[in-house]
Protein backbone atom coordinates (compact mmCIF):
# COMPACT_ATOMS: atom_id res chain seq x y z
CA UNK A 1 0.00 0.00 0.00
CA UNK A 2 1.25 3.20 -0.97
CA UNK A 3 -1.05 5.71 1.30
CA UNK A 4 0.56 6.73 4.59
CA UNK A 5 -2.09 7.09 7.05
CA UNK A 6 -1.17 10.21 9.36
CA UNK A 7 -3.62 12.05 12.12
CA UNK A 8 -3.72 15.18 9.10
CA UNK A 9 -5.28 12.67 6.66
CA UNK A 10 -7.20 10.34 8.77
CA UNK A 11 -10.65 11.15 7.86
CA UNK A 12 -9.52 11.87 4.63
CA UNK A 13 -11.32 10.04 1.38
CA UNK A 14 -8.01 8.71 0.33
CA UNK A 15 -8.13 7.28 3.85
CA UNK A 16 -11.53 5.69 3.37
CA UNK A 17 -10.74 3.95 0.18
CA UNK A 18 -7.63 2.09 1.66
CA UNK A 19 -8.74 1.16 5.12
CA UNK A 20 -11.78 -0.24 6.21
CA UNK A 21 -13.07 1.50 9.80
CA UNK A 22 -15.71 0.20 11.67
CA UNK A 23 -17.63 3.46 10.84
CA UNK A 24 -17.43 2.52 7.54
CA UNK A 25 -18.59 -0.97 7.39
CA UNK A 26 -21.59 -0.01 9.80
CA UNK A 27 -22.89 2.26 7.01
CA UNK A 28 -22.23 -0.58 4.40
CA UNK A 29 -24.43 -2.28 6.86
CA UNK A 30 -27.31 0.53 6.68
CA UNK A 31 -27.12 0.93 3.31
CA UNK A 32 -24.60 -0.48 0.76
CA UNK A 33 -25.57 2.32 -2.03
CA UNK A 34 -25.15 5.48 0.46
CA UNK A 35 -21.53 4.20 1.74
CA UNK A 36 -20.51 4.03 -1.40
CA UNK A 37 -21.67 7.07 -2.85
CA UNK A 38 -19.91 8.77 -0.07
CA UNK A 39 -17.00 7.23 -0.85
CA UNK A 40 -16.80 8.32 -4.06
CA UNK A 41 -18.05 12.01 -3.27
CA UNK A 42 -21.37 11.66 -4.56
CA UNK A 43 -23.02 11.71 -1.32
CA UNK A 44 -22.05 13.93 1.91
CA UNK A 45 -24.40 13.62 4.99
CA UNK A 46 -24.85 16.64 6.92
CA UNK A 47 -23.81 17.15 10.33
CA UNK A 48 -26.57 16.52 12.59
CA UNK A 49 -26.86 17.88 15.71
CA UNK A 50 -26.54 14.83 17.93
CA UNK A 51 -23.11 14.23 16.76
CA UNK A 52 -21.99 17.71 16.72
CA UNK A 53 -23.21 17.46 20.77
CA UNK A 54 -21.04 14.21 20.67
CA UNK A 55 -17.94 15.74 19.36
CA UNK A 56 -18.40 18.72 21.66
CA UNK A 57 -18.19 16.36 24.27
CA UNK A 58 -15.60 13.98 23.01
CA UNK A 59 -13.22 17.39 22.43
CA UNK A 60 -13.38 18.90 25.92
CA UNK A 61 -11.54 15.42 27.14
CA UNK A 62 -9.20 15.27 24.19
CA UNK A 63 -7.35 18.61 25.57
CA UNK A 64 -8.09 22.18 26.04
CA UNK A 65 -6.81 22.90 22.51
CA UNK A 66 -8.73 20.68 20.80
CA UNK A 67 -12.23 21.82 22.57
CA UNK A 68 -11.19 25.65 21.90
CA UNK A 69 -10.91 24.78 18.06
CA UNK A 70 -14.35 22.48 18.03
CA UNK A 71 -15.98 25.45 19.88
CA UNK A 72 -14.25 28.52 17.25
CA UNK A 73 -15.24 25.87 13.80
CA UNK A 74 -19.08 25.72 15.31
CA UNK A 75 -19.07 28.46 16.83
CA UNK A 76 -22.53 29.61 15.48
CA UNK A 77 -23.99 26.30 16.34
CA UNK A 78 -23.11 26.59 19.94
CA UNK A 79 -23.50 29.84 20.95
CA UNK A 80 -26.16 32.55 21.10
CA UNK A 81 -25.27 36.10 20.48
CA UNK A 82 -26.16 39.41 20.58
CA UNK A 83 -25.05 43.01 19.01
CA UNK A 84 -24.75 45.79 21.77
CA UNK A 85 -23.89 48.97 21.49
CA UNK A 86 -20.43 50.31 22.78
CA UNK A 87 -20.87 53.53 21.30
CA UNK A 88 -23.78 55.75 19.85
CA UNK A 89 -24.04 57.02 16.34
CA UNK A 90 -22.81 60.66 16.33
CA UNK A 91 -23.31 63.29 12.95
CA UNK A 92 -19.91 61.82 12.45
CA UNK A 93 -19.88 58.30 12.30
CA UNK A 94 -22.22 55.41 12.63
CA UNK A 95 -22.67 53.61 16.24
CA UNK A 96 -20.21 50.81 17.02
CA UNK A 97 -21.70 47.41 17.74
CA UNK A 98 -19.43 44.55 19.73
CA UNK A 99 -21.33 41.07 19.35
CA UNK A 100 -21.29 39.64 22.69
CA UNK A 101 -22.44 36.01 23.86
CA UNK A 102 -25.01 35.77 26.20
CA UNK A 103 -24.99 31.66 26.51
CA UNK A 104 -25.16 28.51 24.61
CA UNK A 105 -28.06 26.70 22.73
CA UNK A 106 -29.77 24.29 24.81
CA UNK A 107 -27.98 20.88 23.34
CA UNK A 108 -25.13 22.26 24.49
CA UNK A 109 -26.16 23.28 27.81
CA UNK A 110 -27.16 19.66 28.51
CA UNK A 111 -23.34 18.80 27.04
CA UNK A 112 -21.90 20.74 29.35
CA UNK A 113 -24.37 19.53 32.19
CA UNK A 114 -22.82 15.91 30.81
CA UNK A 115 -19.56 17.22 31.00
CA UNK A 116 -19.97 18.07 34.99
CA UNK A 117 -21.31 15.24 35.67
CA UNK A 118 -18.58 13.24 34.24
CA UNK A 119 -15.98 15.05 35.89
CA UNK A 120 -17.58 15.51 39.66
CA UNK A 121 -17.88 11.45 40.08
CA UNK A 122 -14.00 10.51 41.49
CA UNK A 123 -14.29 7.30 40.32
CA UNK A 124 -14.79 8.89 36.43
CA UNK A 125 -12.74 11.39 37.07
CA UNK A 126 -9.71 8.93 38.10
CA UNK A 127 -10.17 7.57 34.75
CA UNK A 128 -9.96 10.74 32.76
CA UNK A 129 -6.86 11.97 33.97
CA UNK A 130 -4.89 8.51 33.93
CA UNK A 131 -1.83 9.38 31.78
CA UNK A 132 -2.40 8.24 27.97
CA UNK A 133 -2.49 9.06 24.29
CA UNK A 134 -5.79 10.83 23.31
CA UNK A 135 -7.03 10.02 19.72
CA UNK A 136 -4.40 7.94 18.80
CA UNK A 137 -4.29 5.68 15.75
CA UNK A 138 -3.25 2.62 14.84
CA UNK A 139 -3.73 0.02 11.73
CA UNK A 140 -3.93 -3.72 11.31
CA UNK A 141 -5.55 -6.23 9.51
CA UNK A 142 -8.86 -8.15 9.73
CA UNK A 143 -9.73 -11.20 8.11
CA UNK A 144 -7.26 -10.26 5.63
CA UNK A 145 -7.79 -6.40 4.96
CA UNK A 146 -6.61 -3.27 6.16
CA UNK A 147 -8.47 -1.43 8.94
CA UNK A 148 -7.79 1.65 10.74
CA UNK A 149 -9.27 3.04 14.19
CA UNK A 150 -8.55 5.56 16.74
CA UNK A 151 -9.29 5.31 20.13
CA UNK A 152 -10.55 8.19 22.83
CA UNK A 153 -7.89 7.78 24.98
CA UNK A 154 -4.76 4.72 25.22
CA UNK A 155 -2.83 3.84 28.32
CA UNK A 156 0.06 1.65 26.23
CA UNK A 157 1.36 0.50 29.97
CA UNK A 158 -1.70 -0.79 30.99
CA UNK A 159 -3.23 -1.48 27.64
CA UNK A 160 -5.92 0.49 28.56
CA UNK A 161 -8.60 1.56 25.43
CA UNK A 162 -11.31 4.39 26.78
CA UNK A 163 -14.34 5.01 25.00
CA UNK A 164 -16.33 8.16 25.68
CA UNK A 165 -20.10 7.23 24.80
CA UNK A 166 -22.64 10.00 25.06
CA UNK A 167 -26.17 8.51 24.90
CA UNK A 168 -29.69 9.43 25.22
CA UNK A 169 -30.49 6.73 28.09
CA UNK A 170 -27.91 4.61 29.49
CA UNK A 171 -30.93 2.00 30.42
CA UNK A 172 -32.50 1.71 26.95
CA UNK A 173 -32.73 -1.58 25.05
CA UNK A 174 -33.02 -1.87 21.83
CA UNK A 175 -34.35 -4.91 19.42
CA UNK A 176 -32.18 -6.86 17.49
CA UNK A 177 -33.67 -9.09 14.60
CA UNK A 178 -30.24 -11.44 14.68
CA UNK A 179 -30.84 -12.06 18.31
CA UNK A 180 -34.46 -12.27 18.40
CA UNK A 181 -35.36 -10.10 21.21
CA UNK A 182 -33.99 -7.22 22.93
CA UNK A 183 -30.67 -6.14 23.83
CA UNK A 184 -28.48 -3.16 25.67
CA UNK A 185 -27.40 -0.14 23.97
CA UNK A 186 -24.19 -1.31 24.31
CA UNK A 187 -25.00 -4.93 21.79
CA UNK A 188 -27.71 -2.02 19.62
CA UNK A 189 -24.95 0.52 18.45
CA UNK A 190 -22.60 -1.94 17.56
CA UNK A 191 -20.03 -1.41 20.88
CA UNK A 192 -18.92 -4.69 21.17
CA UNK A 193 -18.23 -5.14 17.60
CA UNK A 194 -16.22 -1.83 17.25
CA UNK A 195 -14.58 -3.04 21.04
CA UNK A 196 -13.46 -6.61 18.96
CA UNK A 197 -12.43 -5.15 16.49
CA UNK A 198 -10.19 -2.25 18.35
CA UNK A 199 -9.12 -5.42 20.75
CA UNK A 200 -7.68 -7.24 17.85
CA UNK A 201 -5.22 -4.04 15.95
CA UNK A 202 -4.11 -3.35 19.21
CA UNK A 203 -2.99 -6.95 20.10
CA UNK A 204 -1.15 -6.73 16.45
CA UNK A 205 0.45 -3.40 17.25
CA UNK A 206 1.65 -5.12 20.87
CA UNK A 207 2.75 -8.09 19.59
CA UNK A 208 3.65 -7.62 16.02
CA UNK A 209 1.89 -11.42 15.41
CA UNK A 210 -0.54 -11.78 12.38
CA UNK A 211 -4.67 -11.31 12.67
CA UNK A 212 -4.96 -15.50 11.92
CA UNK A 213 -2.70 -16.17 14.47
CA UNK A 214 -4.66 -13.96 17.40
CA UNK A 215 -7.68 -15.06 16.34
CA UNK A 216 -6.81 -18.64 16.35
CA UNK A 217 -5.58 -17.34 20.43
CA UNK A 218 -8.63 -15.81 20.90
CA UNK A 219 -11.00 -18.73 20.06
CA UNK A 220 -8.62 -20.51 22.44
CA UNK A 221 -9.23 -18.48 25.31
CA UNK A 222 -5.30 -17.67 25.73
CA UNK A 223 -5.13 -14.32 23.95
CA UNK A 224 -4.40 -11.58 26.85
CA UNK A 225 -6.90 -8.98 25.23
CA UNK A 226 -6.28 -4.67 26.06
CA UNK A 227 -9.02 -3.65 28.97
CA UNK A 228 -11.77 -1.84 27.14
CA UNK A 229 -14.11 0.85 29.00
CA UNK A 230 -16.91 2.88 28.13
CA UNK A 231 -17.36 6.15 29.67
CA UNK A 232 -21.21 6.28 29.11
CA UNK A 233 -23.16 9.58 30.51
CA UNK A 234 -26.44 10.16 29.23
CA UNK A 235 -28.47 13.00 27.77
CA UNK A 236 -30.91 13.36 30.27
CA UNK A 237 -32.03 16.33 32.51
CA UNK A 238 -29.82 14.77 35.78
CA UNK A 239 -27.47 12.73 33.46
CA UNK A 240 -26.58 9.05 34.34
CA UNK A 241 -23.50 7.46 34.30
CA UNK A 242 -21.53 4.27 34.28
CA UNK A 243 -17.86 2.41 33.33
CA UNK A 244 -18.73 -0.60 31.52
CA UNK A 245 -16.04 -2.89 30.45
CA UNK A 246 -16.17 -5.09 27.59
CA UNK A 247 -13.71 -7.52 27.76
CA UNK A 248 -15.75 -10.70 26.82
CA UNK A 249 -14.08 -13.10 24.74
CA UNK A 250 -17.00 -15.24 23.28
CA UNK A 251 -18.71 -11.72 22.48
CA UNK A 252 -15.67 -10.73 20.74
CA UNK A 253 -15.77 -14.20 18.71
CA UNK A 254 -19.30 -14.01 17.87
CA UNK A 255 -19.14 -10.15 16.11
CA UNK A 256 -16.13 -10.87 14.26
CA UNK A 257 -17.82 -14.03 12.76
CA UNK A 258 -21.17 -12.15 12.15
CA UNK A 259 -19.10 -9.87 9.91
CA UNK A 260 -16.43 -11.78 8.34
CA UNK A 261 -18.77 -12.75 5.07
CA UNK A 262 -20.17 -9.02 4.68
CA UNK A 263 -16.64 -7.78 4.65
CA UNK A 264 -15.80 -9.77 2.24
CA UNK A 265 -18.91 -8.02 0.56
CA UNK A 266 -18.08 -4.77 1.09
CA UNK A 267 -14.59 -4.52 -0.09
CA UNK A 268 -15.54 -6.39 -3.17
CA UNK A 269 -18.54 -3.02 -3.73
CA UNK A 270 -15.34 -1.12 -2.65
CA UNK A 271 -13.18 -2.15 -5.09
CA UNK A 272 -15.84 -1.93 -8.30
CA UNK A 273 -16.29 -6.12 -8.47
CA UNK A 274 -19.88 -6.09 -6.86
CA UNK A 275 -22.74 -3.71 -7.04
CA UNK A 276 -24.30 -1.97 -4.48
CA UNK A 277 -27.67 -2.77 -3.34
CA UNK A 278 -30.29 0.33 -1.46
CA UNK A 279 -31.85 0.32 1.40
CA UNK A 280 -34.50 2.66 -0.05
CA UNK A 281 -34.99 3.81 3.23
CA UNK A 282 -32.17 6.58 4.01
CA UNK A 283 -31.82 10.28 3.11
CA UNK A 284 -29.43 8.44 -0.14
CA UNK A 285 -32.08 6.57 -1.11
CA UNK A 286 -34.75 9.23 -0.90
CA UNK A 287 -33.43 11.56 -3.00
CA UNK A 288 -32.10 8.95 -5.40
CA UNK A 289 -35.14 7.11 -5.60
CA UNK A 290 -37.24 6.90 -8.98
CA UNK A 291 -40.83 5.33 -9.08
CA UNK A 292 -41.46 2.70 -11.82
CA UNK A 293 -44.53 1.42 -11.08
CA UNK A 294 -47.61 1.39 -8.99
CA UNK A 295 -47.42 -0.52 -5.95
CA UNK A 296 -50.01 -2.00 -3.43
CA UNK A 297 -50.68 -0.61 -0.59
CA UNK A 298 -49.63 -3.21 2.06
CA UNK A 299 -46.14 -2.59 0.64
CA UNK A 300 -45.91 0.43 2.48
CA UNK A 301 -45.53 -1.46 5.81
CA UNK A 302 -42.23 -1.33 7.54
CA UNK A 303 -42.31 -5.07 7.71
CA UNK A 304 -42.60 -5.70 4.37
CA UNK A 305 -39.47 -5.96 2.84
CA UNK A 306 -38.62 -6.76 -0.95
CA UNK A 307 -34.97 -7.92 -1.99
CA UNK A 308 -32.86 -4.69 -2.39
CA UNK A 309 -32.67 -3.08 -5.63
CA UNK A 310 -28.62 -2.57 -6.73
CA UNK A 311 -28.07 1.00 -6.89
CA UNK A 312 -29.50 2.78 -10.34
CA UNK A 313 -28.02 5.51 -9.11
CA UNK A 314 -24.71 4.84 -9.46
CA UNK A 315 -25.41 3.18 -12.50
CA UNK A 316 -26.69 6.78 -13.81
CA UNK A 317 -23.28 8.58 -12.30
CA UNK A 318 -20.89 5.74 -14.05
CA UNK A 319 -22.72 6.44 -17.65
CA UNK A 320 -22.49 10.38 -17.32
CA UNK A 321 -18.55 10.32 -16.36
CA UNK A 322 -18.32 8.13 -19.69
CA UNK A 323 -19.68 10.23 -21.81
Amino acid sequence: MNFVLTDENYYSREADMAYMSCSQFQGFAECEAKALAKLQGRWTDEEKEAFLVGNYFHSYFESPEAHKKFCDDHFDSIFKTKDVTIKRATKDRPAIKETVITGKYAPYEMADKMIRCAESDPVIKRFIDMDGNCEQFMTGEVFGFPWRMKMDKYMPQSRMIIDYKTVANIRETKYDPEKGGRVTFVEGYGYIFRAAVYSMIECQNVTGETFSTLYNRLKSGELSLPNFVLICISKQDYPDKELVRLNHKQAYIYELEAMKDRLYRYQSIKEGRAMPKRCGLCDYCRATKKITGIKPYYELNPEYRTEREEDYALREAEAVAET
